[in-house]
């Protein structure tokens, strides 16, 4: 089972996101920014991260940036959702973004679509 880290600071929607993902087939861990995020990233290495692009403490752009420069997770397939038209250097940046609002079977199929891009396997359906 494929694991994706959920970086969003609105609860509400980080757990409408994990109800999506798990009824796709996706283990999820939680973060609610991008430094928590960095923090579980040292005990729990997701297969995918889908960022939210505004939050305090660490912006989903800054957290994209910290993870593509460490050899470590610069791999790790970034989907970033924004509310807001990105500046195509930062798009650029991560495997998919997902504007806000989204259609569920839109984000599953970001996610689904950036696994596979990187060589992963979808969920079991």
């Amino acid at each position: 089972m494929k694991k994706v880290l959920i970086v969003e600071d609105d609860q509400s929607l980080r757990v409408v996101i994990r109800m999506v993902l798990e009824q796709a087939g996706y283990a999820v861990v939680e973060a609610s920014h991008g430094a928590a995020a960095l923090e579980l990233m040292e005990s729990e290495m997701p297969d995918l991260v889908l960022a939210d692009v505004r939050m305090p403490h660490m912006s989903g752009v800054e957290l994209t940036a910290r993870l593509r420069s460490s050899s470590r997770t610069a791999s790790v397939p970034i989907v970033l959702l924004s509310g807001l038209v990105l500046d195509p250097e930062v798009a650029r940046l991560a495997d998919a973004v997902v504007a806000k609002p989204f259609e569920p079977a839109d984000l599953v199929a970001a996610i689904s679509g950036s696994l596979d891009a990187r060589g992963g396997d979808p969920p079991p359906q």
